[in-house]
């Protein structure tokens, strides 16, 4: 078997300010591989590790106790579900903020198992996730020519999502997809996962590379809006997870726009998305890859989770 090729993936310290030539080295890093390592003060190595046994005890629950908190059961769309087909391989709970129902219909309670324990330590989690993800958002905002927070005002609540996955070992021993390729819907995206590998990122030259996990950072990506907002100056990069030898945990967090925001493009002398490499293969996205109209977050996020278009070539309306 040929080896698997591994990407660089640069690093930044989040531990103090970052000065010019730092801001700059980031915005490469986000226009380029789209992917990269953060050290935060909050996600140390011993938090990190915390934070994946939090969802191994979760996913080593009698499957009766996580069948309880389906997401069929919630009208906002939180809770647990398993896949187990050729593009998935996994099980997976949804959390998000802690809310009575709302205007909104994505605005609500989660569903908990039964620990008050284990529901206070998820909550602190998905809060130091909001806070590092606004510190890492106001960066990249630092190196494009934008207000400061223009992105996410201070005032603005996003929409905060936090799933526990867990990607199950290959029955049959052999490599399979535990997630197919795809861009993630959100402003950027952070991630914790354990030692086991397999996330992989196609590169701006159409190659698909592993990313190392590396302890004690957290792994940032660019979303679609991002993408959008910036007529494709940042690169919101397909990525997947390949299921090998053992099972994974991974804990992906995706920092979003308030649910009444509208989504319009900045105009920053965007790329000719025409000039792109190709995908390699078919990627789940929700926007088309030149998107350049005006559209309401809100509206956006209830097709794709209410209505289930949560791909624009996959599912039609």
């Amino acid at each position: 078997m040929a080896a698997r090729s591994i990407v660089t993936v640069p690093v930044f310290d989040f531990s103090g300010p970052m000065d010019a030539s730092e801001i700059a080295r980031l915005s490469q890093a986000a226009a380029g591989v789209g992917f990269f390592h953060v050290r935060h003060p909050l996600f140390d190595e011993q938090r990190g590790n915390q934070a994946i046994e939090l969802a191994r005890d979760f996913f080593a629950l009698p499957p009766a106790d996580k069948q309880s908190l389906a997401i069929e059961n919630s009208a906002h769309f939180r809770g647990y579900s398993e896949m187990r087909n050729a593009r998935d391989w996994r099980e997976q709970i949804h959390f998000g903020r802690e809310e009575p129902a709302g205007v909104h219909p994505l605005s609500g309670p989660n569903l908990w198992p039964a620990s008050r324990e284990w529901r206070a330590e998820l909550l602190r989690l998905i809060a130091d996730f909001e806070t590092a993800g606004r510190d890492i958002l106001n960066a990249i905002s630092a190196g494009l020519p934008l207000r400061p927070d223009q992105l996410l005002p201070p005032a603005e609540a996003p929409y905060v999502l936090l799933k526990l996955i867990h990607y199950l070992p290959p029955p049959d021993g052999q490599p399979r997809s535990g997630v197919a390729p795809h861009v993630d819907f959100s402003w950027i995206t952070l991630l914790l996962q354990d030692d086991a590998g397999g996330l992989s990122a196609c590169t701006p030259e159409g190659q698909w590379q592993d990313i190392k996990p590396m302890p004690g950072t957290l792994i940032v990506n660019i979303g679609e809006i991002l993408q959008f907002v910036t007529g494709a100056r940042l690169r919101a990069t397909p990525h997947r997870v390949m299921n090998r030898t053992r099972d994974r945990i991974s804990l992906p967090f995706f920092l979003n726009p308030g649910l009444d925001r509208w989504i319009e493009p900045a105009r920053l002398g965007q790329q000719d998305p025409s000039t792109a490499t190709p995908d390699p293969e078919h990627v789940h996205r929700v926007l088309p890859v030149n998107a350049a109209t005006t559209f309401h977050y809100g509206e956006a996020e209830w097709r794709r989770k209410g209505q289930g278009v949560w791909c624009r070539d996959c599912v039609k309306a």
